[in-house]
């Protein structure tokens, strides 16, 4: 049986992008990782938000819900208000915003201007 020529089949695949099999060499770029030495973009770390404006600590009484600590620092127990104190505080409250312990510090947020 004849030996087929492959010579076509190595050009086809440079042209595809693979040096082709054994050769330990990927794409167009060739060589390995150890020849060169991996440059790395200079990173920045990510941005952090400004750290919100309080214009008090307010201690938990007992039986005091957020809506009522909202009512008493911005004059409304609207939803948004008390989910203000609510974020600010997430670590200190817990997961259920309806569940305060007295004790408790909350730093009461500065809202801003509507």
């Amino acid at each position: 049986m004849p030996e087929k020529d492959l010579s076509d089949d190595k050009r086809t695949s440079r042209a595809r992008g693979s040096a082709g099999p054994g050769t330990g060499k990927k794409g167009k770029m060739g060589g390995s990782a150890a020849a060169r030495p991996a440059t790395q973009p200079a990173t920045q770390p990510p941005a952090q938000p400004p750290e919100p404006e309080y214009m008090a600590e307010h201690t938990v009484a007992s039986g005091e819900t957020l809506s009522h600590i909202a009512l008493k620092y911005y004059g409304s127990a609207v939803k948004e208000k008390w989910m203000a104190i609510y974020e600010a505080n997430k670590a200190v409250i817990g997961d259920n915003p309806s569940l305060l312990r007295p004790g408790q510090k909350l730093r009461i947020p500065r809202l801003a201007a509507s």
